[in-house]
């Protein structure tokens, strides 16, 4: 009945479940990205073999343009050729679907296949969700997160008085809440600003489509032209291409400062093709701008995103922002640092709230439990798809049935078992997933190997796996001020105040 006490139970139940779904997504999402911050590395070390070189000649552009084309059967409605850059120095052919690497000289190797790095795009991007759907999904929870950071900063009344105030060794929910309030605190410009960007990308498609039929008669890529520019639509009969070779030599010369990152074609080979090249600006947070060129190579304007309208300007510098791609493998360390710095946030959170749940007399173990399946078991799924992936067991659309399997069943386990040590066990569990993908690594491509990024991402991997050790042979739970004991079942219970 409407309004009876099992009703209101049912839907504080609901509730409960929304909040933890929604928590635990918001928790996923910030796992994700502070591992997507090395795409780059990850795909580099995912194919250690192919050569690495810094700078390449137009000649051999034009070279594998025409080996790229050459490969498909039809002429693909997209058509990228990747220029090494720094922090990702190889050259890739891209057409529509079909994607290679290329050596200096032009000459296609083989396919692209960094399944590691792909599924870490799809778990952030889109988590797992197809297209619009997962963007929007995941532009929501950057809302979310900027709702967070406001909310948690006004409701500190003493912000800048407890700035410093960091008591770990008083009961852990003082030790929780001052964790989580003093990094919440330090952190939160870069977090509005991660969570700001990450909302805008991800809410664009959906804005789009949701306006396209009123300001652009339904098409979506001209409601985002006056920012990122349209491809022309013309005729598909055969032409010559447009030479990317004399459109590299011409800029080189008019703008030596500028590092050409992208060669892009639509319609390459035809009457309406368009050309032209994305180009880095050093010492800009934007990700470039774009310079076309026409059927002889010549330059035209810029589109914009660097000294175009403000506006413009501002959201070239949104992606960028977002992912830490702007200064290279130290800005890099410190969004993997921020990232994990978010997951803490949000796990102290839910933990502050089971705390307060316990002292106001109803304490939910098999809520903290569950909690304890996301945090960790999440962890582990990852760990289990890095071994599969980089072992070459398993990839693509595969990995998702088996994360989220993973992650049910531990969730199952959980409420089965409340009472089990989820956080040791699925930390030591990760440890040792991570160290077998590292002796495989190792045993496949050798102890010492010639690309620094191999090394660098094993001693990543390195770090993560002892984190996870400590993690995973920390004691279970201490005793508290009031006698009672922390551990993952029930939640501890002080009667000191909170700040």
């Amino acid at each position: 009945m409407l309004g009876s006490s099992a009703w209101v139970a049912s839907l504080l139940q609901a509730h409960r479940a929304v909040a933890l779904a929604a928590s635990g997504l918001l928790y996923l999402l910030c796992l994700s990205g502070t591992l997507m911050v090395f795409h780059d590395e990850f795909a580099r070390w995912e194919q250690p073999q192919i050569s690495e070189f810094e700078q390449v000649t137009p000649a051999a552009v034009a070279t594998a343009t025409a080996a790229g084309l050459a490969r498909v059967d039809e002429t693909p409605h997209h058509f990228f050729i990747g220029l090494p850059v720094s922090g990702m120095p190889r050259m890739t052919v891209t057409a529509d679907a079909q994607n290679w690497y290329a050596n200096a000289d032009g000459q296609l190797l083989g396919p692209v296949h960094a399944p590691w790095r792909d599924w870490l795009e799809t778990l952030h991007y889109y988590l797992t969700l197809p297209g619009v759907l997962g963007l929007t999904l995941v532009g929501s929870l950057g809302v979310m997160m900027i709702a967070l950071v406001g909310s948690g900063l006004l409701a500190l009344p003493r912000l800048f008085r407890d700035a410093f105030r960091l008591r770990l060794r008083r009961s852990s929910q003082l030790a929780w809440t001052d964790l989580h309030n003093r990094v919440g605190v330090w952190a939160s410009p870069m977090f509005f600003a991660i969570a700001l960007t990450g909302a805008a990308i991800g809410l664009a498609s959906a804005v789009s489509q949701a306006m396209a039929p009123t300001f652009s008669e339904g098409d979506t890529g001209a409601f985002f032209a006056p920012i990122f520019g349209s491809d022309m639509e013309g005729s598909e009969a055969p032409a010559p291409l447009a030479p990317a070779d004399r459109a590299l030599t011409r800029f080189h010369a008019e703008y030596p400062d500028l590092i050409p990152w992208y060669v892009s074609y639509h319609e390459p080979a035809t009457e309406g093709q368009s050309a032209e090249i994305l180009a880095k600006h050093p010492r800009r947070l934007i990700y470039g701008d774009n310079y076309a060129f026409d059927d002889a190579g010549q330059l035209q304007e810029p589109l914009g995103l660097s000294n175009g309208p403000l506006g413009q300007q501002l959201i070239a510098a949104f992606y960028p922002l977002h992912f830490g791609s702007y200064g290279g493998l130290v800005i890099k360390a410190a969004y993997a640092l921020l990232g994990l710095l978010a997951c803490v946030v949000i796990h102290s959170g839910l933990r502050i709230w089971l705390f307060k749940r316990a002292q106001r007399g109803r304490p939910s173990p098999r809520l903290a439990a569950a909690w304890n399946a996301i945090v960790w078991g999440g962890l582990a799924a990852l760990a289990v798809l890095l071994l599969v992936t980089r072992s070459g067991l398993l990839g693509g659309q595969s990995l998702i049935p088996l994360f989220w399997g993973l992650l049910v069943a531990v969730l199952v386990l959980s409420q089965w078992q409340p009472g089990l040590d989820l956080r040791r066990g699925l930390c030591n569990a990760t440890a040792l997933l991570i160290g077998f993908t590292l002796a495989w690594d190792v045993a496949t491509h050798g102890l010492l190997h010639r690309l620094t990024v191999v090394h660098g991402v094993r001693g990543g991997l390195g770090l993560l796996l002892l984190l996870c050790l400590v993690l995973g042979w920390r004691r279970p739970g201490r005793r508290l001020s009031d006698g009672q004991q922390d551990g993952p079942v029930q939640p501890a219970v002080s009667s000191a105040s909170s700040s």
